[in-house]
C-alpha cells in the first residue's frame, strides 16, 4: 500500500523491536538498522534485506536510551542513555556493547559524530547533549539568562570524556516585552514593548 502522500514508496514490512522504539541509525554500508528502545533499555539490530528485513540481534544498553550516531567508516555506534547518564560503545559487526563511558553529565540524549574523511575512525569526536540546561552560579533564579545548555565531547581514540562545550545564553532574542518583573520595569498601558528579552538552550 502507498504511503500517503508519496505513490513511489510503499511499506514493504512491519518489524516488532522493543519497548517505545525511539531513534533509528543506519549503518554507512546500509546493511544494518539499529533502533534504541527507550523502556526496554535495548538496542536491535535489523538486517536490511529488502524481501526479508528482520531483528538479528537485541543488545542490552543503559537505562532509557535515546540518540545514536556512527562512526564514519561504521566501526562503533554511540547510545547515549539517558536515565543511567552514560553512553554505551556497541562495536559494529559483533553488536556488543564494549565500552561504556560515565562523566558525560545528566540526561545524554542527541548524538552527533564528526568526519575528517579518512578511513580511521579513532580520531574523531563525539558530541552529547545533556537534554536539560543546569543553573548558572550567582545569576538570579527565573532571569533570561540564568541557565546554559552543556554538550559532552568524547574522543573515539580513548572512548573517554574529552571536555565539554557550554553554550551561553542568547542575551537578545529580537523580542522585547512590555516591562520585565525580575527587571522591576512595570508595564506600561497603552503596551509598549521595549524591554529586551533573553533565553537560554534547553531540551537539547
Amino acid at each position: 500500500q502507498s504511503l500517503a502522500g508519496y505513490p513511489d514508496v510503499s511499506q514493504l514490512a512491519e518489524i516488532p523491536v522493543g519497548i517505545e522504539p525511539r531513534n533509528v541509525a543506519i549503518a554507512p554500508d546500509g546493511k544494518t538498522v539499529y533502533v534504541s528502545n527507550t523502556v526496554s533499555g535495548t538496542v536491535s539490530v535489523i538486517r536490511a534485506n529488502p524481501r526479508h528485513p528482520r531483528v538479528e540481534r537485541t543488545i542490552r544498553v543503559g537505562t532509557e536510551p535515546y540518540g545514536m550516531a556512527f562512526t564514519p567508516n561504521g566501526s562503533r555506534l554511540y547510545v547515549a542513555n539517558a536515565r543511567s547518564n552514560d553512553v554505551s560503545v556497541i562495536r559494529a559487526g559483533r553488536d556488543e556493547v564494549v565500552r561504556t563511558i560515565t562523566g558525560v553529565g545528566l540526561e545524554p540524549r542527541g548524538v552527533a559524530v564528526t568526519n575528517d574523511g579518512d578511513a580511521d575512525d579513532r580520531d574523531e569526536k563525539v558530541y552529547v547533549t545533556q537534554f536539560l540546561a543546569v543553573d548558572r552560579p550567582g545569576v538570579l533564579i527565573g532571569r533570561d539568562d540564568y541557565k546554559e545548555g552543556r554538550v559532552t565531547v568524547i574522543s573515539t581514540a580513548t572512548d573517554r570524556v574529552a571536555g565539554e562545550v557550554v553554550l551561553n545564553p542568547i542575551l537578545d532574542t529580537g523580542f522585547k516585552s512590555n516591562g520585565s518583573v525580575l527587571g522591576h520595569v512595570p508595564p506600561v498601558n497603552p503596551p509598549a514593548f521595549t524591554f529586551v528579552t533573553g533565553a537560554f538552550p534547553n531540551m537539547l
